[in-house]
């Protein structure tokens, strides 16, 4: 009886596949012909539609844009800002490394006698004068700083140590109007006086006429007996040489060797 009934119904089950192939193959003609009017009266809604869109499409991937825009902007403003850091920490570090060098070199000079020390600071502190008369280094008695010690860096002479306490200094640098250093030219020796002025330039003074004296030679501490300075640190050079018949010394003007304008690193000379 089970197996009749199976008969039965796969019997059923391909007569109405036959037939559904029947018409689809007898009408496969007018099937078309309805696709194609569906499509002719579907075409211009689709595209009347696609324009009506375009515009709110165009919106929003302006929108997506300006966002992903404005984040890669915010991402580049903070690699160059890492960038200018790096470059700036790059170039401080040379800059000291290049003054360490010119420290190690004055240091090494044979102008300094065996029994001299070098206590080495760095400027914290400038007056608030236009002419920067004086600074203030971060060593002080507590480092064995004593006052009229001499203070140099790689160029030359800085000045002298003018008060001392425990932990910090004041230095008394060479253009001050009240500094005086014994100095004489290199290398006829022609001596004077290596003075400051209240606009911070610097002269050799009490030269007398009859030495010769040209621009462009160099200027030293003499090292005269009681000075505080050594013989030999270098001072400036020669820039302007004048003289009148009346007076008895020549007028004679010196470029610094030491940059006060970016005083950082100096050593204090120990006696």
């Amino acid at each position: 009886m089970l197996q009749r009934r199976l008969v039965a119904v796969v019997l059923v089950l391909l007569s109405v596949g036959l037939l559904t192939l029947y018409f689809r193959e007898a009408d496969n003609g007018f099937v078309h012909r309805v696709q194609d009017g569906a499509m002719r009266v579907v075409a211009p809604l689709q595209e009347g539609s696609a324009r009506a869109i375009q515009p709110l499409r165009d919106g929003w991937n302006w929108v997506a844009d300006l966002f992903s825009a404005k984040s890669e902007n915010e991402r580049l403003k903070e690699e160059v800002e890492a960038l200018r850091a790096a470059v700036a920490d790059e170039l401080t570090t040379q800059a000291e490394n290049d003054e360490l060098r010119a420290l190690l070199e004055m240091r090494r000079a044979r102008i300094y006698p065996d029994d001299v020390e070098f206590v080495m600071a760095r400027v914290i502190a400038r007056s608030t004068t236009a002419w920067y008369s004086t600074v203030t280094i971060d060593v002080g008695s507590n480092d064995g700083v004593r006052p009229f010690d001499a203070v140099v860096n790689g160029q030359g002479l800085v000045g002298r140590v003018e008060s001392v306490k425990a932990t910090a200094s004041q230095v008394q640098l060479l253009t001050d109007q009240q500094s005086y250093v014994d100095a004489m030219v290199v290398p006829n020796q022609a001596e004077g006086l290596a003075a400051g002025s209240v606009t911070g330039s610097l002269s050799l003074q009490y030269v007398d006429k009859s030495e010769e004296v040209a621009k462009g030679q160099f200027v030293v501490t003499s090292g005269r007996q009681g000075s505080i300075f050594v013989r030999g640190i270098p001072i400036g050079q020669v820039e302007g040489v004048g003289a009148q018949e009346v007076e008895l010394y020549q007028s004679i003007t010196l470029r610094p060797a030491v940059d006060f304008r970016k005083l950082d690193l100096v050593m204090v000379v120990r006696r």
